[in-house]
């Protein structure tokens, strides 16, 4: 028998990764969603990669692949470097109650815990929505740990029967896959928010030790302890916020209204609300903008005097500021969010968008960077892959703009700002052609658009803004 050679290394790193996930058999649409690629690339580098092998199908890449069994974790992937400080990702609770009604409740603890956690400014905590993929996959801790570049990992599990309530933790050191610290906890319902509390503490505590911290940071308690119903109802509208669709944002406006009802002085209801408006507007989801957008601003500043030390509060505040021309209070609000919360990866985000609004593109470019790190899976990525579009549009730099403006549409083809930015960047290179083209794929997905949906976004300096309507103009897209 001939014997088969290991051929992988002929490779490059991004090749080894897509021929794996291929073989093993994912769909060009999947790899190019997590690697953040057109299906276009994901084909041409397979073409590379069968050239490279001299192979002609997917069965024979497969047995190419299979001979030198290389799994797919040791296949030499690009990984992000570990920060100096501790870092730490918290994976979703399994819900171990038997009811997929209970999800929200479990997803819920994790979610606090993350809140609690990335409040510690020593800390570098991944957010909820890259942590939240790996749910209810079978995937090593310790790969976990290098995919995300940190080192701790804390998992656990839920089991609610009535009014008690069984959690589980434990913190591991994904460099090694030993556990660091482990707890079970029993108890009521109502002192579900005592109970995350004191596992944020463990946490916090565990990781101090570990890495011998000189100095010990009390972790910022919970300002509110609001109404367990409240809670889940909120709980509920957060997941809904990610659909991005008029449905979703309708029923999470019902359930936010219910809990108002409950408890009209929740700030996180008031918070919760006041995004939903936002975002129905920014969207284009209602005719009229300007009601939503006010709406939105009321709300938010609600939530910020109802809870001042509230992020989130701040971080609606300062994007829905933004079609009313409220410049500076947005960018007071957003600071104030990143100052509350070092590790919040929404107020970097949208305080990198602003900074791209107001012409400041070096630092809004390093916002973006910071919060796409700590972020790197976040379903509303494509607002900061946009961001960084627009921030590059304002510094001149056209063909980068075009590459930031293409990955967000690739995320969100709705996404009416990411075509204006990209058939903007096309007329300021001359390429008449490919503004016309953007025109009218922007126009396949969104047949109302016109160049005063603009105004949902505007720009501060009116010579920018006239600039970029004139484009807007000449690429193809009508005032009205």
């Amino acid at each position: 028998m001939t014997e088969k050679f290991d051929e992988t290394g002929t490779l490059t790193s991004r090749e080894n990764q897509i021929a794996a996930d291929y073989a093993q058999g994912e769909s060009y649409q999947q790899i190019a969603d997590r690697l953040c690629l057109a299906p276009s690339t994901v084909r041409t580098h397979l073409a590379t990669i069968y050239r490279k092998l001299g192979v002609s199908s997917k069965l024979e890449l497969r047995d190419r692949l299979t001979p030198v069994a290389t799994p797919l974790s040791e296949l030499p992937i690009e990984r992000p470097t570990r920060p100096e400080r501790p870092s730490i990702a918290v994976l979703a609770f399994e819900n171990m109650s038997g009811d997929a009604e209970q999800e929200y409740f479990s997803d819920g603890i994790s979610d606090d815990i993350i809140t609690a956690l990335s409040r510690s400014p020593w800390l570098f905590v991944i957010a909820r929505n890259t942590t939240f993929t790996y749910k209810g996959r079978s995937v090593d801790v310790r790969r976990i740990a290098e995919e995300l570049g940190v080192r701790f990992v804390l998992e656990g599990s839920v089991r609610r029967s009535g009014d008690r309530m069984r959690v589980t933790a434990q913190l591991i050191d994904g460099t090694t896959g030993g556990h660091v610290w482990s707890e079970r906890y029993d108890g009521q319902l109502k002192d579900v928010f005592d109970l995350q509390d004191e596992i944020t503490r463990n946490v916090v505590a565990s990781i101090q030790t570990t890495v011998h911290l000189s100095t010990i940071q009390e972790p910022v308690e919970r300002a509110t302890r609001p109404d367990l119903t409240v809670w889940e109802l909120t709980m509920r509208s957060w997941h809904l916020l990610y659909d991005f669709t008029p449905e979703s944002y309708a029923h999470a406006k019902t359930l936010l209204e219910q809990a108002l009802v409950i408890d009209p002085e929740s700030a996180e209801a008031n918070m919760i609300l006041s995004l939903i408006n936002h975002h129905i507007a920014i969207m284009g989801f209602v005719p009229d903008v300007q009601p939503a957008m006010k709406t939105a601003y009321a709300l938010a500043r609600r939530a910020t005097q109802l809870d001042d030390r509230n992020e989130y509060a701040h971080w609606a505040l300062g994007i829905c500021c933004w079609g009313l021309l409220k410049y500076d209070e947005s960018l007071a609000a957003l600071e104030r969010a990143v100052a509350l919360n070092p590790n919040c990866s929404l107020a970097y985000g949208s305080l990198g968008t602003l900074l791209g609004i107001l012409g400041r593109s070096d630092e809004a470019i390093a916002n973006q960077e910071i919060a796409i790190r700590s972020n790197p899976l976040d379903p509303s990525i494509f607002f900061r892959f946009s961001g960084l579009a627009l921030a590059h549009y304002m510094a001149g730099r056209y063909a980068t703009a075009i590459e930031w403006a293409e990955r967000a549409i690739h995320r969100m083809p709705r996404w009416y700002f990411a075509h204006f930015i990209l058939a903007a960047s096309h007329v300021a290179q001359g390429h008449q052609k490919d503004a016309t083209n953007t025109v009218k794929s922007c126009q396949n997905v969104l047949p109302d658009i016109s160049v005063k949906d603009l105004d949902r976004v505007p720009l501060k300096d009116l010579n920018k803004l006239n600039e970029l309507r004139a484009r807007l103009f000449k690429a193809g897209f009508l005032n009205d």
